[in-house]
């Protein structure tokens, strides 16, 4: 199959998934655009023909009434990315917003409501955009991770800026494990749908279902977060978990230790990895391919592909600055040298202040996971009256013991191991043995107990 956007070289940016799947689906209706449900008895298949019609549909309602901007409250892939499609097509504005983000859509003025039905109502002001009058752009919301959340706008351009159009991308499974509406989800369906792929969205991220969904519908690329992905590798059943034969994962949202990236080669071999550094303001910043945590130090100060220029201040935090004419932003992320490389150590919001010393919880997770018995870990703080805070931790044993005298034993040799390695002040306070760590809807690890999360 030709490169979607091949054939169309002319068409304005924001036309261009709309573009494509009306393309795609002109010479291969049939083909599965989305597989919905996937590794469950739910499953089902959106084709390129199907979606290409609701697009029209939309596209038609929206032509009429020339809303001055939409709101998508849709709940499903495919009837998010026909709104968001119509939209870019229509040069109208399209808020693509997360459930804990609804509050914020107050902001957006005589905006429509577009949910799953697809169904277009004309603003009660009767206000209309004029075709081309306003600049077409989309708006999504941050994942919350260091505070509140909040709206961002991106123009078109920057959307589509990191899709990968050469050939070796075309037609290929892309596993669907983020939220559909977050930066990083939005990131792949417009990857996968740009290039004539299949976006496999599993019924649920319980790790069984996972891969039950990439062996299933033969996924090819599996774009994750690292708390994702080390709990399919560790808790997936062994013989499922071999059927999957990615050739390529992607890591992003979180940074990635040596360990992790360790077993993601040994359970999948013939994978490339790829660590996205991107954030929804932002946008993505920067790539590292050589299998290796964090990036080169010889990058600091230095201009990378694109422009983009990342420095460090005194106390760790990274600077980004995209361009020449933008300015230095700070990014939240906490970095040090090792070596000959800068990994990162955290976010400036999830160090926990014990007593007026710092502590950075991925440090102590990636000890406790060192810990024999042990899969994954979770690190905290927890609000103490004596020292402001104390460090909690969550652990999730990497196969059931016969009895609590054996969970003892781990939970006893994981705090021996802390006190050897770690400062005394680091030391969990309060371990807990769980049976799974929940995540946050953006598919990351919360270490604030008021983050809300999921399993």
């Amino acid at each position: 199959m030709s490169t979607p956007l091949s054939s169309i070289p002319d068409a304005p940016v924001e036309d261009r998934l709309a573009v494509a799947i009306t393309e795609i689906a002109r010479h291969a209706a049939d083909r599965p655009a989305i597989i919905v449900a996937a590794g469950s008895e739910r499953r089902r298949g959106v084709s390129y023909g199907a979606l290409a019609a609701s697009i029209a549909a939309v596209e038609s309602r929206l032509d009429a009434i020339r809303p001055v901007g939409v709101v998508a409250r849709a709940t499903t892939a495919e009837s998010l990315v026909a709104i968001a499609a119509a939209c870019g097509r229509q040069h109208v504005p399209v808020a693509l917003v997360a459930d804990d983000s609804r509050d914020l859509v107050g902001q957006l003025r005589d905006w429509i409501e577009i949910d799953d039905s697809l169904t277009v109502t004309a603003a009660a002001s009767g206000r209309r955009c004029e075709f081309d009058t306003v600049p077409a752009h989309v708006v999504v919301a941050t994942s919350g991770t260091s505070g509140p959340p909040k709206l961002v706008q991106h123009s078109w351009d920057s959307l589509l800026a990191a899709a990968r159009l050469a050939e070796q991308w075309h037609g290929l499974g892309w596993l669907l494990v983020y939220d559909v509406t977050r930066w990083a989800g939005i990131q792949v369906w417009v990857q996968a749908l740009l290039t004539g792929g299949t976006l496999v969205v599993p019924d649920s991220r319980d790790p069984d279902t996972v891969a039950r969904a990439m062996a299933a519908e033969g996924v090819a690329v599996l774009p994750a977060t690292p708390t994702l992905l080390r709990r399919l590798i560790t808790s997936a059943d062994r013989p499922l978990l071999a059927r999957c034969g990615p050739s390529r994962i992607t890591l992003g949202g979180e940074a990635a230790d040596a360990a992790l990236l360790e077993q993601a080669r040994a359970a999948f071999p013939a994978a490339k990895i790829t660590q996205v550094y991107a954030t929804t303001e932002l946008g993505e910043v920067f790539r590292v391919a050589d299998g290796l945590p964090g990036f080169p130090a010889a990058w600091l100060g230095k201009s990378l592909p694109g422009g983009v220029r990342i420095a460090m201040r005194r106390d760790g935090e990274l600077l980004v600055q995209l361009s020449r004419d933008t300015a230095e932003v700070a990014t939240g992320d906490l970095v040090e040298r090792r070596g000959d490389r800068y990994e990162f150590t955290g976010r400036r919001s999830d160090v926990i202040v014990v007593g007026g010393a710092k502590v950075y919880p991925k440090r102590v997770e990636e000890i406790l996971r060192r810990v024999p018995g042990i899969a994954e870990a979770r690190v905290y703080g927890m609000p103490s009256a004596i020292t402001g805070e104390l460090v909690a931790a969550e652990i999730v044993l990497a196969e059931p013991v016969p009895d609590s005298a054996g969970a003892d034993n781990i939970r006893t040799a994981a705090l021996a191991v802390c006190r050897g390695g770690l400062e005394p002040h680091a030391v969990p306070r309060v371990l807990d043995i769980v049976k799974r760590i929940a995540t946050t809807a953006a598919g990351k690890t919360p270490r604030r107990p008021t983050v809300t999360a999921t399993t």
